[in-house]
């Protein structure tokens, strides 16, 4: 699997998952952690929309790879680390916007429920086929999925193992939006621009990192931190 990044020119970067034709995963540590920090930081970008290469989202890990990195070592400790690369993705300084086409299965659903929207072509599946090969999920999807569905959807898809359309995704809350695929990218950048066009990236950081903040510290030292972000978006530091 390869991240491709490319800036973009107002401001709404695209990041690429790049391992056709169904960008699978071959390691659950999928990017260096400097490589995710330096695009989620990049100088200018105020949103960014992650994809598949070609037609897919991604149809998630390769189970024959699976298997055998079941029986290596360090397959644990590269688990927990393509973990911190989504928990970088969640804590995103910048709005992250997942849009899926074709097939987003497995570790690729994962990684889409990471982002804080979602916008799906009509045609598009979503599950956790690994339940079939007596495995579970095991790249956050419980915890993504937890607060996004309700408690019954998510146990339902968990263990069921069944593919949904867009169209159920949408009515379970899983998915933001479905159009046609023609229509997708576009639908996606006219919400991302109104959304933060006339934003500036100071104010756009500063509204991520509070909501950010209001899960990982406390309450009195969030508030701290949400004035000297107010302070300086305020002086246009």
């Amino acid at each position: 699997m390869k991240l491709l990044f490319t800036p973009g020119d107002d401001g709404i970067g695209t990041l690429v998952l790049s391992n056709p034709p169904h960008n699978t995963f071959n390691e659950p540590l999928f990017a260096e952690r400097s490589t995710v920090e330096g695009i989620l930081h990049h100088p200018g970008q105020k949103a960014l929309i992650l994809q598949g290469e070609g037609r897919h989202f991604s149809h998630g890990a390769d189970p024959v790879r699976l298997r055998e990195q079941l029986r290596e070592p360090a397959f644990q400790r590269e688990l927990d680390g393509g973990k911190a690369l989504l928990s970088l993705f969640a804590a995103a300084s910048v709005p992250l916007l997942a849009l899926v086409r074709g097939g987003c299965l497995g570790a690729g659903l994962e990684i889409a429920l990471c982002c804080h929207f979602r916008f799906a072509a009509s045609s598009s599946l979503f599950g956790f086929p690994e339940v079939e090969l007596g495995l579970v999920p095991g790249f956050g999807g419980p915890l993504f999925l937890d607060g996004v569905a309700t408690r019954r959807a998510a146990v339902d898809l968990l263990l069921s193992g069944r593919m949904i359309g867009a169209a159920e995704a949408h009515g379970l809350g899983i998915v933001d939006r479905v159009c046609t695929a023609a229509a997708l990218d576009q639908s996606a950048r006219e919400y991302l621009q109104a959304l933060v066009g006339k934003r500036t990236v100071s104010q756009v950081r500063a509204v991520m990192e509070s909501l950010n903040n209001a899960r990982r510290l406390p309450l009195a030292d969030a508030l701290q931190r949400e004035t000297e972000l107010f302070m300086g978006v305020a002086r246009g530091e």
